[in-house]
This record gives C-alpha cells, sequence and structure tokens, in this order.
C-alpha cells in the first residue's frame, strides 16, 4: 500500500520552521567567523569513526582505505553555502596535495551526486568527492549541521575537529597546515577488510539468529545497497519500518533507496517522515525540502 503523506500539525510545521532558521544560522556561519560549536565533533586523540561512501563512479570508498596519509574529510551539503568553499578547497589541494596528503568531500545528500557532481565539476575539483545519501556521517562525527572540517592522521586518529570550518579563514587554515605538517608518530596498521559477500552473510545469520536486532537490521540493508541489491535492501527496510514505525531513520534509509530504484517522489515522503519524526535532525529536513523545491536551492544550476 503506498504511503500517504505525512500529515504536519501546524504546531509541528513552526516548530520545524523555527528550528530550521536556528540551525541555519549555526550551519555555514564560519564566513561571519562564528566560533565553533561546543560539544560537537569527534574526540581529538582518538580514533576517528570510519565510514563508507560511494563516489560518482559508484565505486565505495572507505576512510580506512587511506590509512598511511593524513585525510582532510570536509562535510558539505549542495542545499547550504558551504559548497562555496570547493573551489578554494581545490586550490589548496593543488598547493599541498602529495602521495602522503587527501582531501575526502563529503556530501551529505539524499540525491546522491545529481547536485553534488555539477558543484564539484564548477569548481575543478580533482580531490575525492564522496556522497552520504543516509546522512550517516552526522551520526558517526557529532554534527547537526554542515559545514565542517576533520583532520585524520596516518593512523586513522582524529587531529583536529572543527564544526563550521572554512578554508578561507585563515586561522583555521594556517591550523590546518600545522596540524598536517606535525609527525605525530602514527603507524598505521593495515586494515582487514572481509569481502562484502562474506560481510553480508555474516549479518544474515547473525540477524537470523537475532531477529529482534534492529541496529544489525539497518546495517545488513546497506550492505545490500553497497551490493547493488537495491530489491534486498528495500524489502529489509520495509520489514525494519514495519517493525519499529517511530524510527527516522529506517524511514530515512528506505527513501534512499526507493529515490536510487527511480521512484524519487516516494523516497521523498520517507524522508518528510523522517524529518517528521525527529524535528531536530536539520539534514533530514533540509534534504526533503531541497528535493521538493529545487528551484529554490539551484536555480544557478537549472539556468542551464
Amino acid at each position: 500500500m503506498k504511503r500517504a503523506h505525512p500529515a504536519f500539525s501546524a504546531r509541528s510545521i513552526t516548530s520545524a520552521i523555527l528550528l530550521a532558521l536556528t540551525l541555519a544560522l549555526a550551519s555555514c556561519a564560519s564566513l561571519h567567523g562564528n566560533l565553533p560549536l561546543k560539544n560537537s565533533g569527534i574526540k581529538v586523540g582518538a580514533p576517528a569513526p570510519d565510514f563508507t561512501y560511494p563516489d560518482k563512479d559508484g565505486k565505495w570508498v572507505s576512510l580506512s582505505d587511506l590509512r598511511g596519509k593524513k585525510v582532510y574529510v570536509f562535510s558539505w551539503s549542495t542545499w547550504c553555502r558551504c559548497k562555496e568553499q570547493l573551489p578554494a578547497l581545490q586550490k589548496f589541494y593543488q598547493q599541498y596535495k602529495s602521495d602522503r596528503f587527501e582531501i575526502v568531500a563529503v556530501a551529505s545528500d539524499s540525491q546522491g551526486f545529481k547536485w553534488a557532481q555539477q558543484y564539484a565539476d564548477r569548481a575543478g575539483v580533482t580531490f575525492v568527492v564522496l556522497a552520504d545519501q543516509n546522512n550517516e556521517l552526522a551520526a558517526k562525527y557529532n554534527f547537526v549541521a554542515t559545514e565542517n572540517g576533520f583532520l585524520v592522521d596516518e593512523a586513522g586518529i582524529a587531529r583536529m575537529s572543527v564544526i563550521n570550518f572554512d578554508i578561507r579563514n585563515q586561522a583555521q587554515k594556517d591550523e590546518l597546515v600545522k596540524l598536517m605538517n606535525t609527525n605525530f608518530g602514527a603507524q598505521p596498521q593495515p586494515v582487514q577488510s572481509k569481502p562484502l559477500a562474506q560481510r553480508i552473510s555474516e549479518e544474515e545469520s547473525l540477524l537470523a539468529r537475532h531477529p529482534g536486532d534492529f541496529p544489525k537490521r539497518l546495517d545488513l540493508a546497506e550492505l545490500y545497497r553497497q551490493q547493488g541489491n537495491l530489491t534486498k535492501a528495500e524489502s529489509t527496510l520495509r520489514e525494519a519500518v514495519k517493525k519499529n514505525p517511530g524510527s527516522a531513520e529506517a524511514h530515512y534509509h528506505l527513501g534512499v533507496v526507493l529515490y536510487s530504484e527511480g521512484r524519487p517522489d516516494e523516497g521523498a515522503t520517507e524522508w518528510e517522515t523522517a524529518a517528521h519524526l525527529a524535528p531536530a535532525n536539520y539534514l533530514y529536513f533540509r534534504n526533503a525540502q531541497s528535493y521538493r523545491d529545487p528551484q529554490r536551492f539551484y536555480a544557478e544550476l537549472l539556468k542551464k
């Protein structure tokens, strides 16, 4: 049965608008010299959480794949003015790129590369660009809005975590360069990665033994998506939604799969449901909004 569009009460709409306005002021604010938000980001000196997202060619890339290099992770969104950093970031990359340094720009964008690649192309980007369609990095790296910067050393240890980082801010740029040139004595260890098919088989077995393990169900759906098996990903997520209809995360992930299957309106409805269930999640709200109103967010691209 086709899901009906979620009914938003006047109170929930008002709350969402007020929240969006508040977070919009907090996000993309480094141009005005705003101080980093407290209690956000990842712990410096601790291992940086690993992540795996696709590039424009469909290759899934993990942070751990770059072990042995210092990696600057830039979190951005196409609907945020943080995309304006891309040309400056490319200039920075041309100046400092080496076999010991890489930039990974992770776009929190439920539409994948539809808009993100266009902005990357306009900026002449040659560094790694990945699409986090599930908006998972926000939870892993503890932020509620973009733009943010993180430096990870050769051993995978976080050495910088700045909310509202802007490469055009000279003080922030100088600090990044200083840390890039610091020898932390990191000894990178080889990462043992199991084949995707084996990981799926193991997750399926675990879930069969523990059918109530909700996080495992979401993990398995994501592995199916990495495998390109969207049919299994969808059925797994529909089961997750059935078991936990109040999970904004499950609805959002289902929306990404539906979008990827060529059913974007159904996907957007799931994103709106997630935003309704988790009104404090600015990323859910903005991604759903930018899909419904592309003219508002991507007018310069639509003029072409």
